[in-house]
């Protein structure tokens, strides 16, 4: 049986007419389909428990939604197949697996995820957690009036640049300190991608031992604008006066002031500290 799980906060889970649809297309298969809702699910362990080992759990949603998932059963012993059907707005996390099919195993990929810390919090991510500049864009597109896509992501970095000023930041990375007193963002990258296709991290690799860290810093706002449609290439380490990548394993960041933080897109806001471990 295939177990298909939504989330009716998703701009595809709203449409009923779209979950219908998939669900059409995997019965052509010949297996028995039933959908829920993630949000009706009190107890993934549950859940879980009463699927049969053969069956398929497809997933329906975007990186927010299977960042929630991985969070979600990072603890649990899963039987089951795990699967996403493509149907987010930003998919960078399947885009980094390099594969055109719709339906697309992902349980291996939700194992020893690295780990983002703040104020007594601790969640894991698939693709980045990062602070400053992206988590203001991240805020910005989040509470839109306009739908989530590559455009309006576009649209809302310009609005960003406006609005956002460079913080100051001590780094503590694998033991060493270092002071970055005009840092625009800093983002902890466990694969390339972010911000629908941004490719922010060309040689970062999801199975990797370490992360990487891509630092852009002291760069002169109208500089910063002429770097920004470069990052969709990769082109934008050729610019190493302003933009900085390290791997490491450990990194912790203090701001000097209230920052906005972004975990696989979802946003939180104020945080002034958080720590980024790489699972081993």
């Amino acid at each position: 049986m295939d177990i298909l799980l939504y989330n009716p906060l998703s701009r595809n889970g709203k449409n009923p007419k779209f979950i219908e649809k998939i669900t059409k297309h995997l019965r052509k298969s010949g297996n028995a389909v039933v959908s829920y809702s993630l949000l009706s699910i009190d107890n993934v362990d549950s859940f879980l428990s009463g699927c049969a080992e053969s069956d398929r759990i497809i997933i329906v949603g975007g990186d927010g939604t299977i960042n929630r998932l991985a969070n979600a059963i990072q603890h649990l012993e899963i039987k089951q197949d795990i699967f996403m059907y493509q149907a987010g707005t930003g998919n960078d996390f399947v885009r980094s697996l390099k594969t055109k099919s719709k339906i697309v195993p992902i349980k291996q990929h939700l194992q020893a995820l690295p780990s983002v810390e703040f104020h007594e919090q601790s969640r894991l991510f698939l693709n980045g957690a990062g602070a400053g500049l992206d988590g203001f864009i991240g805020h910005l597109v989040n509470t839109s009036k306009y739908k989530k896509n590559k455009l309006n992501y576009f649209r809302h970095a310009f609005e960003g640049f406006a609005k956002f000023k460079p913080i100051s930041a001590t780094l503590e990375v694998d033991g060493k300190t270092f002071q970055e007193p005009k840092l625009w963002f800093a983002s902890m990258m466990n694969s390339p991608y972010f911000g629908g296709g941004m490719k922010i991290a060309p040689s970062a690799k999801r199975h990797e031992k370490s992360l990487q860290l891509v630092m852009v810093k002291d760069v002169p706002k109208w500089v910063l604008i002429l770097i920004f449609p470069t990052i969709y290439l990769g082109w934008h380490v050729m610019f190493k006066r302003w933009v900085k990548i390290m791997n490491a394993d450990s990194i912790k960041i203090t701001f000097d002031k209230p920052t906005y933080l972004q975990i696989d897109g979802d946003v939180e806001y104020p945080i002034d500290q958080f720590i980024t471990t790489k699972a081993k």
